[in-house]
C-alpha cells in the first residue's frame, strides 16, 4: 500500500518557494565567508571515509564467505555468501554517488558495477571467461585487467542468484570454474574498496582547489539524485508505457528498491554536510522542506519493498514507481537550486552523460 502523504507535493512547494525567493531577493553574504576547505574536511571525515571503510569491511566479509563456498558449495554456504553479497552491495550503494577524485581516477564505478548493461555484455564476457583454460587469469593481479563487465557485482550476482546457482557453482573440473570465478570477483571487489579508502585517506583533495572539491561534492549529490530517478526508476518503467522489469538494477537478486533506499539515505547525509556548513545560506523553510522530502521518499521506497519487479507486477505498481520518480525529480531540482545559491556553486559536468 502506498504510504499516506503527509507533505504537500514537492512540485507545488517548489513553485511557491521559487516565487517567494524571487520576491524576497535576499542579499547573500560574500562568497569568501564560506570556508570550502572546512566543508570538505568535515564531509570527508564524517560522510565519506566511514562509508568507504564500511565498504572495505563488507567486501572483506564477502571474500571470506566466497572462500568457504568452494569447492563443495552447500546450501548453507551459498546462503551465507548471498547474505554477504547483500551487505557489501548495501555498502557500495552508500558510496556509489561519490564519483570524483580517486573513484574517477581508478575507473571504480564501471568495474564495481557494470550497469546499465544494455547489450548483455556481462553474460557474454562471463561466458568467455568461463571458457578460459588458464587458471592464472583468476589471480588478483591478472583479474584486475579482465573485462570490466565481469569484475564486480553484476557478474557475481549472475553466479550466486541464478535459478541453478547451486548446481552451477559445483560444476566444472578445470581451473576456471563458476565457484573460482565468484571467489576472484570478491577478492577484486575487496582490493578496489581497500584502494579507494586508502586514496581518500591519503589525499582527500587530490591536489584540487578547495572550492573545486566542494563543487564536485555538490555535483555528486545532484548526479546521484538524477541517477536514481532517471536510471534506477526510469529504466524499468520504460519509455513506451511498457514496463521492463529486467532493466531494473540487480533485478536477479530482488533488491532494486533496496538500492534506492541506501542511495537516498547516503545522499541525504551528503546534503546535510553541505547545507549545515559554516557560511552556507539556505533558508530554514527550504531546508526543512528538503529534509522532510528526503525522509518521505526513503519511507515511500522502503514501504514498497525491496524489488521493483515485484512492485511493477501489482495493479498500481507502475503508478507508484512513477510517483516516486516524479517526487524525486522535484527534490533534485530543489536541492540543486538551493545549494547552488547557498554555497555560491555552479553545477558542473554530469558524470552520467552518455550512459
Amino acid at each position: 500500500m502506498t504510504p499516506h502523504r503527509t507533505l504537500l507535493r514537492p512540485a507545488a512547494v517548489l513553485t511557491a518557494l521559487l516565487v517567494a525567493s524571487a520576491l524576497a531577493s535576499p542579499v547573500r553574504a560574500a562568497a569568501t565567508a564560506i570556508d570550502y576547505g572546512a566543508i570538505n574536511a568535515a564531509i570527508v571525515k564524517d560522510h565519506l571515509l566511514p562509508r568507504y571503510r564500511a565498504f572495505t569491511e563488507k567486501t572483506a566479509a564477502l571474500a571470506d564467505a566466497a572462500r568457504k563456498l568452494c569447492p563443495d558449495a552447500t546450501p548453507a554456504a551459498i546462503n551465507a555468501t548471498r547474505d554477504a553479497f547483500h551487505d557489501a552491495l548495501d555498502a557500495w550503494q552508500e558510496v556509489e554517488h561519490l564519483r570524483q577524485g580517486p573513484a574517477a581516477a581508478a575507473d571504480t564505478h564501471i568495474r564495481v558495477k557494470f550497469w546499465p548493461d544494455r547489450k548483455s555484455l556481462v553474460d557474454k564476457h562471463l561466458a568467455r571467461l568461463m571458457a578460459n583454460k588458464d587458471g592464472g587469469i583468476l589471480k588478483p593481479e591478472s583479474f584486475a585487467h579482465v573485462s570490466i563487465a565481469v569484475q564486480g557485482f553484476p557478474a557475481l550476482e549472475r553466479l550466486l542468484f541464478a535459478k541453478d546457482a547451486l548446481a552451477s557453482l559445483k560444476s566444472g573440473d578445470g581451473p576456471v570454474t563458476p565457484c573460482a570465478v565468484a571467489g576472484a570477483i570478491t577478492v577484486n571487489l575487496h582490493a578496489i574498496a581497500t584502494d579507494l579508502e586508502a586514496r581518500w585517506t591519503k589525499d582527500p583533495a587530490a591536489g584540487r582547489p578547495a572550492k573545486r572539491v566542494t563543487t564536485d561534492l555538490f555535483n555528486d549529490l545532484a548526479t546521484g539524485l538524477g541517477a536514481v530517478a532517471e536510471l534506477k526508476l526510469g529504466a524499468p518503467l520504460g519509455a513506451d508505457g511498457k514496463t521492463k522489469s529486467r532493466r531494473a538494477e540487480n533485478w536477479l537478486s530482488d533488491r532494486s528498491l533496496r538500492n534506492v533506499v541506501h542511495n537516498l539515505v547516503a545522499l541525504e547525509d551528503l546534503y546535510d554536510g553541505l547545507a549545515t556548513a559554516k557560511g552556507a545560506h539556505i533558508g530554514k523553510g527550504e531546508d526543512d522542506l528538503i529534509r522532510h522530502q528526503f525522509a518521505y521518499l526513503v519511507k515511500y521506497a522502503r514501504d514498497l519493498g525491496p524489488s521493483i519487479a515485484a512492485v511493477l507486477e501489482t495493479k498500481k505498481g507502475p503508478l507508484r514507481i512513477k510517483v516516486l520518480k516524479s517526487d524525486l525529480q522535484d527534490l533534485h531540482e530543489l536541492v540543486v537550486i538551493k545549494l547552488s545559491e547557498g554555497l555560491d556553486l555552479v553545477l558542473g559536468f554530469n558524470s552520467l552523460d552518455g550512459d
